[in-house]
């Protein structure tokens, strides 16, 4: 199962803080066996520059382009606890919608995380 990471980044330059958190959830994800898209990681950064350059736009239309791709091909989402504060990670909540993609919440409520966990267990037992 692939799950993407989404949260609020907001800058082209990543800072220290911003690569732990997603980091931090990649890592989090990993425990449970799962394969993980983390757009801090990704190395589509250098892509999204030269496509903005060769269309005239910008990197954060191409940036979020290229991410909606890869959230194509994954089975969920991982919202990270600040994602309501980032346009891309609403726009990018609202795709894994269409997709019927399962979402996930990060938070402190261990509920949630049993949940997560159960929900991996059900979908690899349908696959």
């Amino acid at each position: 199962m692939r799950v993407y990471i989404s949260g609020k980044i907001g800058e082209e330059v990543l800072s220290e803080a911003t690569r732990q958190k997603f980091a931090k959830a990649e890592a989090y994800l990993r425990e449970w066996d799962f394969e993980v898209f983390n757009p801090t990681t990704s190395g589509l950064g250098l892509r999204a520059e030269e496509l903005a350059r060769e269309n005239g736009t910008d990197f954060y239309t191409e940036i979020m382009k290229l991410d909606l791709a890869e959230l194509a091909w994954c089975d969920a989402i991982y919202m990270l606890e600040d994602w309501r504060e980032s346009p891309g990670a609403k726009r990018e909540y609202a795709e894994a919608c269409k997709l019927g993609l399962a979402i996930w919440y990060e938070d402190n409520n261990s509920a949630r995380v049993n949940r997560a966990a159960r929900t991996k267990e059900v979908y690899g037992e349908l696959q």
